[in-house]
């Protein structure tokens, strides 16, 4: 059975702002426009297999198999965002350094997801 949650619809608003912005400004550099549009992309496939139970029960499976894994997504989601500050900070907060930055927020919301998964196992035990 398909299950739909916040992360699905949150998957699906990043895929449609990220599209809406690539398609929004025509005069963005042909990378970063490609970056944004890939970004897209994968935001649609990890909505789509966020709803199968797989998603969720391999996260369950490896946080049990490597209880000491807990702090990975932590790690990643601090580092992700300090670089995407600094990033933009170092370019004076451009419009093409703040839309790069946008790129990266699929993995900061796949790790976020992570975090609840583990969360609610925890309170389960």
């Amino acid at each position: 059975m398909k299950r739909f949650t916040l992360f699905t619809f949150l998957y699906l608003a990043l895929g449609v702002c990220l599209t809406a912005i690539a398609l929004g400004y025509p005069n963005l550099p042909s990378r970063l426009q490609t970056s944004l549009f890939v970004s897209a992309g994968m935001s649609y496939i990890v909505s789509i297999l966020s709803t199968f139970p797989f998603w969720r029960e391999e996260t369950i499976r490896f946080y049990r198999e490597r209880n000491s894994a807990v702090i990975v997504p932590w790690l990643v989601i601090g580092f992700i965002i300090t670089s995407m500050i600094w990033e933009v900070q170092s370019q004076n907060w451009t419009m093409e350094a703040i839309l790069g930055a946008f790129s990266w927020l699929l993995v900061v919301l796949i790790n976020t997801e992570l975090i609840v998964i583990t969360w609610r196992v925890n309170s389960e035990r």
